[in-house]
């Protein structure tokens, strides 16, 4: 019989462990087991990326377009200046008379540019301050073109095609059409009318054209859907008869923000400006004055 060795009744060592079961003291996530990610851990890690993907390129094509919108208005901006530059104040007017207009030295540099400026607008106190043009056989070429006759977002104010402007004949109501930019520009100011407080501080607009300085003085300014409101075809009351007129007046003083009191009688010649306005896919917000000078 073999004999037992006392080293062989001697206690064994405890196998080692494994190095992911040491004691972790600090929180080392070296140390802590890792189970092997399963499809379902996979397909969601993979929808947030692309979810954020996403999410990141949205943002930057936003904030790209932002930023071109901001440096499209300062470069329009900067043109509509440079325009007005262009104004030789210090012409004296010549004497009214047929084919004489009297302020074509003032406006001969604009008029030498384009041959379709017909005069300049302006609201003091806004920004409302710009060109305006007179393409009759080329209607609504500026609604998307620039002084320079190039594409443009934002256009240039102009007459509408209807409306006869000139030395020796004009129309009862001058209709003039211009951009209601969000970011400000052109036409936008108008639906500042909406408030007493703004009419009663900016009541007057100066028109001045090739043919003579006007200034027209608001009496009316309102909202219309042009495609659920037909009832009121606004732009189309250019050239009236007496009755015609006061039945115009009589539609803008009953539909307007604006409470001027006053009421014009045939034969004073009316300035009517309109725009965008936001408040309905179709809205337009339309600004009436008289002429007063």
């Amino acid at each position: 019989m073999a004999k037992i060795r006392r080293s062989d009744l001697a206690p064994q060592e405890p196998p080692a462990a494994p190095h992911a079961a040491l004691y972790d003291q600090d929180n080392d996530t070296d140390f802590a087991p890792t189970a092997p990610a399963g499809p379902e851990k996979k397909r969601g890690s993979l929808a947030y990326t692309l979810a954020m993907l996403f999410f990141g390129v949205v943002f930057l094509v936003s904030a790209g377009l932002l930023v071109k919108r901001f440096a499209d208005d300062r470069r329009t901006e900067n043109e509509f200046a440079e325009l007005q530059s262009m104004i030789d104040t210090s012409a004296e007017p010549q004497p009214s008379g047929e084919s004489v207009n009297p302020n074509g030295a003032k406006f001969a540099a604009l008029r030498d540019k384009n041959s379709d400026f017909i005069g300049w607008l302006s609201i003091d106190g806004t920004e409302l301050d710009f060109p305006v043009m007179y393409a009759p056989n080329n209607k609504d070429f500026y609604l998307r073109h620039d002084f320079d006759k190039s594409y443009s977002v934002y256009g240039v104010p102009y007459l509408d095609e209807n409306t006869t402007l000139g030395a020796n004949a004009e129309s009862d109501n001058l209709v003039i059409y211009g951009h209601n930019m969000k970011t400000g520009a052109i036409f936008s100011c108008l639906t500042e009318y909406k408030k007493a407080s703004y009419y009663q501080e900016h009541p007057y607009i100066a028109f001045d054209t090739v043919y003579g300085d006007a200034k027209y003085e608001v009496f009316g300014a309102f909202a219309i859907d042009v495609v659920n409101d037909t009832s009121f075809v606004y732009n189309q009351y250019i050239d009236m008869d007496v009755q015609t007129y006061d039945a115009y007046v009589e539609e803008v003083l009953s539909r307007s923000d604006v409470d001027s009191g006053i009421r014009p009688a045939y034969g004073e010649q009316l300035l009517t400006l309109s725009t965008c306005e936001y408040s309905s896919a179709n809205g337009r917000y339309v600004v009436v004055a008289h002429r007063v000078s």
